[in-house]
C-alpha cells in the first residue's frame, strides 16, 4: 500500500504539488492527473511568454505592469499563486471587469463628459422648425421637428422623402419654477423639478450614446440647447433635448390598436420580416411577442452594464421603428448607480402601474450617494448588494403579461391588475387562480408554460437578499426565448 506519496521528492512535480493516493487509485487516474498538471504548466508558460512579448512593444510606463500581471495570471493558472499576485488580479477584475466598471465610470464622468460638451452640436432656433406635438409628460412636451434647409422654415403638412430625413424629435423641458442647482450632476443626487430632470435625461442619453454597443438600444440622442430667442414656437430660455426622428409609434400604440390591425399581428411584418398566411395564429403571435421582448430585454441589459436603471420601462417608453428596432426612450426617471446621479435611497420616480412592490431601486437603509468619484469606486459592490437592476425586470414582466394576455392590454386593466396582485401579496400564481381565472393565457402556456414561467420569475417579490427575481441577463437565457419550430 502506498500512502503519502510525494511526487516532489522523486522529482516528478515541483513543490508544493503533493498528492496522496490510496492503493485503490488506478494508474490511469495518476496519468490523467499528471497530464492535467502538465497542461496547466504549459498554459501558464504560454501566458507568461505572451505577456512578456506584449509588454515589450508597449510604451515604457506600462511595460512593467503588463508583465507583472501576466506573471500573476500565469502563477494562478499553474496553481502556484502568491498573495500579492492574487490581490493585484482581484483589483484589476474589480476595477475593470465587474459591472458597473469603476474605472470606466470615473473616466466617463470626469473626462468624456466635459470633452463631449466641447464638441456637442448646439442647435439654434433659426435652424429648426417645430411641427406636430407627439406627446407630453410631467416634465416636458415632445414635438416633431425638422432641420431647416437654406435657413427657411418648412410649414408644409406633407414632407418630401428628403425632408423626412431631416426630421428630429424635440423635447421641451417644462418650466416649473424650481431652481436648477449648478452642482446637481457633480453632487451625485436626485433631480428636483423639471429642469434638473431634463439635465439628468441629457446626461443619461449622452452617456449611453458614448457606448457603441449599448447605444443601439435607445433613440439616437443628438444633444441639447437653450433657446436664445422667442420665435417659431420656441421661448427664450427654455431647455430643449434633441433626438433623431426614428419613429412616432410606441409599443403602447401597437397594443391600443393605433397601428391598424390587432396586436400583435400589427407588428408581424416589421418584427418577423414577412407576413405568413399559412401559420398557426397562436404560434405567430408568440413569435412576435418573443422578438419584441428579447430586443427590449437586450436593450435594458445594456443599460444595466453601464450601471443605469431606467425606472420607467412601460409600453409608452418603448419605440417601435419601421425597421423592426425596439428603442428605449424617456430617461428622465433613470438613475446612474455608477455615479449616483438622480439617486436617493429614500425617494424615487416611478409609474405605479409598472413598478415593483419595493418601489425603490435600493434598500432604504443604503447610504446616500457620495461624490461621483467615490460612488464609482464602490458601485460594483453596491450593485451586488442591492441589485437595483431587478427594478426594471419587474416592469418587463408586467409588460410581458400585458402583451400576451389580451385582457391586460388596456391601460385601465393594468391598474386593476396591480391592485389585485397586491391583494395576493404579489403572488402571480395565486392571482391567476383567483382574480385572473377567466383570462386567456394561451400564448404564455405554449411549450410547457414557458411564457408563464418567465412571467412568474419576473413579476414577484425580492427575497431578503434582494434577489429572487431574474436579471435581464438571466431572463435572456430563459427557455421562452428559444425558437419554436
Amino acid at each position: 500500500m502506498v500512502r503519502g506519496l510525494n511526487f516532489c521528492t522523486i522529482g516528478l512535480l515541483p513543490s508544493p504539488y503533493v498528492f496522496s493516493f490510496s492503493a485503490a487509485t488506478s494508474g490511469v487516474q495518476v496519468i490523467q492527473s499528471l497530464a492535467s498538471l502538465q497542461t496547466l504548466e504549459t498554459a501558464a508558460s504560454v501566458i507568461r511568454g505572451a505577456a512578456q512579448s506584449v509588454s515589450s512593444v508597449l510604451p515604457w510606463p506600462i511595460q512593467q505592469p503588463v508583465a507583472v500581471l501576466g506573471s500573476d495570471l500565469a502563477s494562478v493558472i499553474a496553481l502556484q499563486p502568491d498573495l500579492d499576485g492574487v490581490g493585484r488580479l482581484v483589483a484589476i477584475y474589480y476595477l475593470l471587469l465587474m459591472r458597473p466598471s469603476p474605472v470606466l465610470g470615473v473616466l466617463d464622468f470626469y473626462v468624456l463628459v466635459p470633452f463631449g460638451k466641447l464638441f456637442q452640436r448646439r442647435y439654434r432656433v433659426a435652424e429648426l422648425t417645430l411641427r406636430d406635438r407627439l406627446g407630453a409628460g410631467n416634465f416636458g412636451q415632445v414635438f416633431e421637428g425638422i432641420k431647416n434647409k437654406d435657413g427657411e422654415r418648412n410649414r408644409n403638412a406633407m414632407l418630401t422623402p428628403e425632408e423626412k430625413k431631416r426630421r428630429l424629435v424635440l423635447k421641451r423641458v417644462n418650466l416649473d419654477g424650481a431652481e436648477q442647482r449648478s452642482s446637481f450632476l457633480r453632487a451625485g443626487t436626485m433631480a428636483r423639478g423639471a429642469g434638473e430632470t431634463g439635465m439628468a435625461e441629457a446626461y443619461m442619453c449622452s452617456r449611453i450614446m458614448r457606448d457603441p454597443l449599448v447605444r443601439q438600444g435607445i433613440a439616437e440622442y443628438q444633444g441639447e440647447f437653450e433657446a436664445e430667442e422667442t420665435d417659431g414656437g420656441f421661448t427664450r430660455g427654455t431647455q430643449w433635448l434633441v433626438w433623431k426622428f426614428e419613429s412616432d409609434s410606441t409599443l403602447g400604440d401597437a397594443m391600443q390598436g393605433s397601428l391598424g390591425s390587432r396586436f400583435p399581428e400589427c407588428l408581424e411584418e416589421i418584427m418577423l420580416g414577412r407576413i405568413r398566411d399559412n401559420v398557426d395564429e397562436a404560434k405567430r403571435d408568440t413569435a412576435i411577442i418573443r422578438v419584441v421582448l428579447k430586443k427590449l430585454v437586450t436593450g435594458v441589459k445594456g443599460l444595466h452594464s453601464l450601471g443605469i436603471v431606467h425606472r420607467d420601462v412601460k409600453p409608452e417608453n418603448v419605440l417601435i421603428t419601421a425597421q423592426g428596432d425596439v428603442k428605449i426612450i424617456d430617461f428622465g426617471a433613470a438613475v446612474d448607480m455608477c455615479t449616483g446621479i438622480n439617486f436617493n435611497p429614500l425617494y424615487g420616480m416611478l409609474d405605479p402601474r409598472y413598478s415593483p412592490p419595493e418601489e425603490l431601486v435600493m434598500p432604504k437603509s443604503f447610504p446616500r450617494a457620495p461624490l461621483p468619484f467615490l460612488a464609482a469606486l464602490v458601485s460594483p459592490l453596491a450593485w451586488q448588494i442591492g441589485r437595483p437592476d431587478l427594478f426594471d425586470t419587474y416592469s418587463i414582466g408586467v409588460l410581458l403579461l400585458q402583451m400576451a394576455v389580451p385582457e391586460l392590454r388596456a391601460a385601465s386593466a393594468v391598474r386593476t391588475f396591480n391592485t389585485a396582485l397586491k391583494q395576493c401579496d404579489w403572488d402571480l400564481e395565486e392571482w391567476r387562480a383567483t382574480k385572473g381565472a377567466r383570462y386567456d393565457y394561451s400564448l404564455l402556456d405554449r411549450r410547457g408554460n414557458a411564457g408563464w414561467d418567465l412571467a412568474c420569475k419576473l413579476v414577484c417579490r425580492r427575497n431578503s437578499l434582494n434577489r429572487g427575481r431574474l436579471s435581464a441577463a438571466a431572463a435572456l437565457r430563459h427557455r421562452f426565448f428559444l425558437p419554436e419550430f
